[in-house]
């Protein structure tokens, strides 16, 4: 029986070639919109470089202060001092990350100036975030003690700089101070918030010590625990702190709210959040997130079901014969839907060449720099979930109200 639906379908598609571009044209752009956003979101949460094991930590990235009635409201990155006194002590983590936001800084080469992002690190950062070595290594925890002036690079600064990647040895100028290169790693794109930068050197390299008593500032943590499970024991820890312990020493901002999330937590937080409140959002996130892609495809759905109301009544005459020679309703709305989920798959199958077009342009015209697309199975799962989507949607009811038709009046439709 599903041969012969397919069969009749493939010469439905050939008999009406005008219908069929249309239908094609609609869902291959449609679908295209859709697969390339899947594929941008997956990469953003489930990143395949430096932070691949982002289920393994949690990072605190932002603090907001005020006073006790919440009128005055102060939000900036947490100062290393608050980092110090409130992240620092927690026991849940196994690993605490400390390390600042990338800045951009200048450097001549050649005459040219270049900008370039430089980030400060600890030695745990290396420990945390799985860089990709081409040469040499990371510093570690006696060189951060020290305050040694070694830097880690990445491949586009070598070439910069040396026109090759094996410059394990060499110097390099930066803010008016000399680093020796002791690691070469892959470049990592802006996708991976915690991990991108061009150039990585010891935040104790900082020509003074005056960020140790800033609470406001430009720093950042990272919570890392091996097991995943044990990642709310953090928050719930670094949350009661700051509920219960926060003392903030010739200021009026008397309370502090800051949080550690995960990468979805943070989505959720940047969107839905609110400045003076600990709730992460993640459901509404979710709910939106349907609906939006629900909505997005409700267009297309609609100028779908139309055109293939139009194809159906073109075909009110074969309806009517079907009927009359004994087929029943349930094979004519199979027939049908059969029709337009093959046409959307055919659709479906255009849509991913076409967004593999357009990833692989985004990719070479250094739009996201060092950005990388690459399709797994989680992506096609989720595409191919909702081209059948939009195929039932679109199908169904022009399904039903053609298997619904009188014969007789179907027969005299065709005349």
């Amino acid at each position: 029986m599903l041969k012969n639906y397919l069969m009749t379908a493939w010469k439905v598609f050939q008999r009406r070639k005008f219908f069929t571009f249309i239908n094609l044209f609609g869902i291959c752009i449609t679908l295209t919109i859709i697969v390339v956003a899947t594929r941008v979101a997956d990469n953003n949460l489930y990143p395949t470089g430096p932070e691949k094991n982002n289920e393994h930590f949690l990072v605190i990235s932002k603090l907001t202060l005020t006073d006790d009635k919440q009128q005055n409201i102060d939000s900036s990155y947490p100062g290393f001092k608050f980092i110090n006194d409130y992240v620092l002590p927690l026991k849940a983590p196994e690993i605490i990350s400390v390390y600042t936001k990338s800045n951009t800084i200048s450097s001549f080469i050649k005459e040219l100036k270049i900008k370039q992002q430089l980030r400060r690190t600890d030695a745990n950062y290396w420990k945390v975030l799985q860089f990709e070595f081409v040469h040499g290594q990371s510093f570690d925890q006696q060189q951060f003690d020290l305050g040694h002036s070694v830097a880690v690079i990445n491949q586009h600064t070598a070439l910069q700089y040396f026109d090759r990647t094996d410059v394990v040895g060499e110097q390099i100028d930066l803010q008016n101070q000399r680093f020796e290169i002791i690691g070469v790693v892959k470049n990592v794109p802006p996708t991976e918030l915690n991990a991108h930068s061009d150039i990585w050197v010891p935040f104790t390299t900082l020509p003074t010590t005056a960020y140790r008593h800033q609470m406001r500032g430009n720093f950042q943590a990272i919570l890392y625990h091996s097991n995943p499970e044990r990642l709310k024991d953090a928050q719930l820890e670094f949350i009661n702190r700051l509920k219960h312990e926060f003392v903030n020493e010739n200021s009026e901002m008397t309370k502090a709210f800051s949080y550690a999330d995960n990468k979805l937590e943070e989505m959720a937080r940047d969107f839905f959040g609110e400045e003076t409140s600990f709730e992460t959002h993640i459901q509404t996130l979710i709910i939106f997130s349907i609906l939006l892609s629900l909505l997005f495809m409700l267009l297309p759905s609609i100028n779908m079901v139309n055109l293939n109301i139009s194809r159906i009544m073109e075909r009110s005459s074969e309806i009517g014969v079907r009927k009359a020679f004994g087929a029943s309703t349930s094979q004519l709305v199979w027939q049908f839907i059969i029709e337009n989920i093959l046409l959307t798959l055919i659709g479906g199958t255009m849509a991913f060449s076409l967004s593999i077009f357009i990833l692989n342009g985004i990719e070479i015209s250094g739009l996201i720099p060092y950005v990388e697309f690459t399709f797994n199975f989680r992506v096609f799962a989720v595409s191919l979930l909702m081209i059948l989507i939009f195929a039932l949607v679109s199908g169904v009811y022009p399904a039903f109200k053609m298997a619904r038709l009188d014969p007789v009046i179907a027969l005299k439709r065709g005349l």
